[in-house]
């Protein structure tokens, strides 16, 4: 919550799903003009149907939609934790300890530290996925897998696999296993459908935008190599950039002290989480491999139930018990005070002072935001974006379009420009006769002549 009022939400992601949000619930299909050059459809850049689901509740919770969305999704994921481990076998405890790991866990912790993305909230069904496959309730499966399955482009590869794997595990009735295969192939066929056809269809540039796997999809060489070449590559860097081998043995070892090491234990929750090590680690961005922002937070429904089945065969040792939610408790304190990985320390460390204020005054901003007229569209630097998103038009600063303010806030960062580079953007405005409104050393606030 205090990153929000505080102005550490920013226009990528939160306030461009909270305009698109603004758009579908006004009938509009949301596009990408807010932070592209090239205007397409939003569903290009990622295939997410959460977003017009979702959008009547904006103009309910308006800026806050997706926060309370994403925090509700996450106590929902918890308490389905607790709920299949019980129908999975284990007692109360080893549920409770399975809920808790899952709440306690460092990618759940940085995912709500970060602004939002639907792949959080898909993650949270898949408990109730499991259960409702437990219980031989087929409806139930099916509506909970189309569920995740809508949220973003590729997570059918993931619970694809998770389906298909499921029709092994002894506590699925034999009579789903006609069901498990059917939905793993669904989850394979519509992700490749939707990465293969449908949005490069909708892209302005006719291509898939997160094809990012050099590793992968370029080289020469021959299979065996190719091969060996990704199994290296998901413990160290293949892309060349500064720490970017410790980035990945940081997730590794932070991800097996958080419970992963239940995952070799219970090897068949293990093969679950294949799919998301290999799109993880493989891709090209060096803070996907990392612990950082909502990276990491599709572990977490399998390192709780992996850590709850384990936990219900250690009776009469209480202490071991003790043990994994303190190494997961650790691993979150360790997330939050120190990572190889860049973020925001103030984000996400609570328990100090700057989590809670700013080093400047936020009023001045406030004030400024409040004097734009809530029908007039606005270019707005990032951290801006959030809290302007419900109106038809508003762009990530230095996009102009035909915007009729501009407010830039000179103490933030100036992405995607320099310090140097916004202040000429403003300069230029000016001498255009763009006329001052407000001027602070917080924010500046023009309109079009």
């Amino acid at each position: 919550m205090p990153n929000h009022l505080l102005f550490r939400t920013y226009a990528l992601d939160l306030g461009l799903y909270t305009h698109a949000l603004w758009q579908y619930a006004h009938g509009h299909p949301a596009d990408t003009a807010l932070f592209l050059h090239d205007v397409q459809p939003l569903l290009a850049d990622h295939f997410d149907l959460y977003l017009p689901l979702l959008s009547p509740l904006v103009l309910i919770l308006g800026t806050w939609t997706l926060l309370v969305v994403q925090w509700a999704a996450i106590l929902f994921g918890a308490w389905g934790i607790r709920r299949t481990l019980l129908l999975m076998g284990a007692g109360p405890r080893p549920a409770m300890v399975g809920m808790v790991v899952f709440l306690a866990y460092f990618g759940v912790f940085t995912a709500v530290a970060f602004d939002y993305h639907s792949s959080v909230v898909a993650a949270m069904f898949l408990p109730w996925f499991i259960a409702a496959m437990v219980q031989g309730r087929t409806g139930q499966g099916i509506l909970w897998f189309l569920l995740m399955l809508i949220a973003k482009e590729n997570i059918g590869l993931w619970i694809g696999v998770v389906a298909l794997v499921l029709s092994n595990v002894s506590c699925v009735p034999g009579r789903m296993r006609a069901a498990c295969y059917g939905l793993g192939a669904l989850g394979f066929a519509w992700s490749a459908l939707v990465i293969g056809c449908i949005m490069p269809s909708l892209a302005a540039d006719g291509a898939y935008a997160h094809a990012d796997y050099s590793i992968v999809l370029e080289g020469t060489e021959g299979p065996l190599q190719k091969v060996v070449g990704m199994l290296t590559a998901l413990f160290t860097d293949h892309v060349g950039v500064p720490d970017g081998t410790a980035i990945k043995l940081e997730f590794w070892v932070m991800l097996l002290l958080a419970g992963g090491w239940a995952l070799l234990l219970r090897p068949v929750w293990g093969i679950m989480a294949l799919p998301l090590l290999a799109q993880k680690m493989l891709h090209d961005d060096p803070g996907k491999w990392s612990v950082v922002a909502h990276y990491a937070v599709e572990f977490a429904p399998l390192i709780a139930i992996a850590v709850g089945l384990s936990v219900q065969h250690w009776s009469g040792r209480a202490w071991s018990t003790v043990l994994v939610v303190v190494f997961s408790l650790a691993t979150t304190a360790r997330c939050m005070d120190n990572t190889i990985a860049y973020q925001d320390r103030s984000r996400i460390r609570f328990y100090q002072a700057e989590h809670w204020h700013r080093n400047h005054d936020t009023m001045p901003v406030e004030q400024a935001m409040r004097t734009i007229p809530p029908d007039a569209s606005v270019s707005a630097s990032s951290p801006a974006i959030p809290h302007l998103a419900c109106r038809d038009q508003v762009f990530q600063f230095p996009i102009l379009r035909d915007a009729q303010w501009v407010l830039v806030m000179p103490l933030e960062s100036p992405y995607p420009l320099t310090t140097t580079g916004s202040k000429a953007v403003v300069d230029s405005l000016r001498k255009e006769g763009w006329s001052t409104r407000m001027e602070t050393p917080e924010v500046i606030l023009l309109e079009r002549p």
